[in-house]
């Protein structure tokens, strides 16, 4: 059935005295197919491949880890069985648990999740300095496979356990062997959801269904961890352009769950009484500004600082939400009330919005009037309201702005553009991250400063941010805390990108829905409708 909702249903939903159709009363009432209007469309179905939320969430529903965090942020086992670890932290063997399948009836081997580990390790910050460290990674029997380390690598669990883009997700051996710079083909995994491919339809929805196969593990799902039972037959991620019609869709039964409900139609979601609207997210989400560093204007230094002295982060989170309990400005890269999160900004920069020193400091960079490409995802509940306060404030600085206004999905896509402005590219553009990396700092793909190849989005090139990344991996844990306060001065020193303050976004979801798990990400284990 086509998720898009018509202006009558629209109405309904709003109040409007309608008949009721026999199609919406059995999308109420049927508990075998639960319905999730995602924030975004979902165009790349490669987790690893792509750093995109929504590549990263359906990998979830599609694929498992060999270890994953559990609630307490403790790491557990998922796929694997037991492990040992040498005396001398440089050998690790892993066994898997027996009867584990993919969704294309072959078992689960040692060679696929080997395959795995390199593949995403081509892609990952810390996969990679774990595939730097390892002098060997290999399948020792049809089960069983280990890691032999040439100096000791204090983060091989964790990094195997990682939650955020990309997740280090097992996938078959066949499919894994693609380069992790080239899009792979099939969602073919071993978690409790197939992936419908047949049923795909980019700009609508997304279809999975039951994995029937799926072995959960013993022990109850726990955020990451346990077992992940699929309670449902078919899950549908429905996308609705429209916040309004989405929002609409929930209220009237035709959605189960609600993503990002538009800030403005907040309070009718929370007056209706078949809906729960609340945080999900103990840390919630940050909004930034990232600068395209390989292109002018943004390669200059003195241009990203203007930008940021034009900075005042309350006026990007009024917009977002007029519930000031729902956020706070935090000038910290790892998220403010994290281990690592310490406010360590100059002054009242971020703060305090100076229109006429960003002028001064603009003028003084020798910017000369050259366009601005701004990325504008006009469908995004967060990143266009934020778009906005940041084309005011370029315009009210001097700054040549060109908006360039699409769908979500298409916006990220022209992020991965290294091409000048002429040839397609960008300039700067807004984006929102949750805690599962940033709040680690090398994790935090924002700050990888390698340059291109060796960078995120915008692909800073800094040394010294790159020196203190590595050096914060080797260090033991009493002296991690001091090299995340020096990577985060040597940022605001280079400008390298811009916070816009921390905020928890809301979600809304029928009271019908049970067994919803906190977390930053979308999880659809453990769910069922009442």
């Amino acid at each position: 059935m086509n998720i898009r909702i018509n202006f009558a249903r629209a109405m309904r939903a709003a109040g409007v005295v309608i008949a009721t159709s026999v199609a919406t009363t059995a999308l109420a009432q049927d508990k075998d197919t639960f319905r999730f209007a995602a924030a975004t469309d979902i165009r790349v179905i490669d987790p690893i491949w792509s750093l995109e939320y929504n590549s990263r969430n359906h990998g979830y529903l599609v694929y498992d880890t060999l270890f994953a965090y559990d609630s307490k942020f403790q790491i557990k086992p998922q796929m694997v069985d037991s492990w040992t670890v040498s005396d001398d932290k440089l050998h690790y063997k892993f066994k898997l648990r027996p009867g584990l399948t993919w969704h294309d009836g072959a078992p689960v081997t040692a060679a696929d999740c080997v395959a795995s580990i390199k593949r995403w390790g081509q892609r990952d910050s810390i996969g990679q300095a774990l595939i730097a460290t390892a002098g060997e990674i290999k399948a020792t029997g049809t089960d069983t496979f280990e890691i032999v380390l040439k100096e000791p690598f204090g983060h091989v669990l964790s990094a195997l356990a990682k939650t955020g883009s990309p997740v280090p997700f097992m996938m078959p051996e066949r499919i894994a062997r693609t380069s992790g710079f080239e899009q792979i083909k099939e969602a073919i995994g071993s978690g409790p959801f197939i992936f419908a491919r047949d049923e795909w339809m980019p700009g609508d929805k997304a279809v999975y269904k039951r994995f029937k196969g799926y072995k959960p593990r013993s022990e109850p799902s726990d955020f990451m961890s346990g077992g992940k039972i699929a309670n449902v037959e078919r899950m549908e991620w429905v996308f609705i352009p429209s916040g309004a019609t989405a929002a609409a869709a929930l209220m009237a039964g035709e959605v189960d769950w609600l993503e990002h409900p538009p800030s403005d139609l907040l309070p009718t979601l929370q007056n209706d009484k078949d809906i729960t609207v609340r945080a999900v997210d103990p840390f919630g989400m940050q909004t930034m500004i990232r600068f395209n560093h390989i292109h002018p204007p943004f390669d200059n230094e003195k241009v990203r600082h203007a930008v940021l002295q034009t900075i005042e982060q309350g006026e990007y989170l009024r917009v977002l939400s007029d519930d000031k309990r729902s956020w706070e400005p935090c000038r910290s890269f790892y998220f403010c009330g994290t281990r690592f999160g310490r406010d360590l900004a100059p002054e009242q920069l971020l703060f305090k919005k100076n229109l006429d020193e960003a002028k001064k400091t603009l003028a003084a960079s020798g910017y000369k009037g050259e366009k601005v490409v701004l990325l504008d995802a006009v469908d995004d509940a967060i990143l266009h309201p934020v778009t906005v306060v940041l084309f005011d404030n370029l315009k009210a600085i001097g700054m040549n702005v060109e908006l360039r206004a699409t769908d979500g999905a298409t916006i990220f896509a022209l992020m991965l553009k290294q091409e000048p402005i002429a040839q397609g590219g960008w300039n700067i553009g807004p984006q929102y991250a949750d805690s599962t990396n940033y709040s680690v700092p090398f994790l935090n793909n924002a700050l990888r400063a390698g340059g291109v190849g060796k960078a995120s989005i915008g692909w800073p090139k800094n040394e010294a941010i790159e020196a203190l990344r590595t050096a914060f991996l080797k260090a033991p844990e009493a002296e991690q805390g001091a090299i995340a306060d020096k990577i985060q001065q040597e940022a605001y020193t280079a400008s390298l990108y811009g916070l816009t303050g921390q905020y928890k976004q809301l979600t809304a979801y029928r009271k019908s829905v049970d067994g919803l798990i906190d977390s930053p990400i979308p999880l659809f284990w453990n769910i069922r409708k009442k």
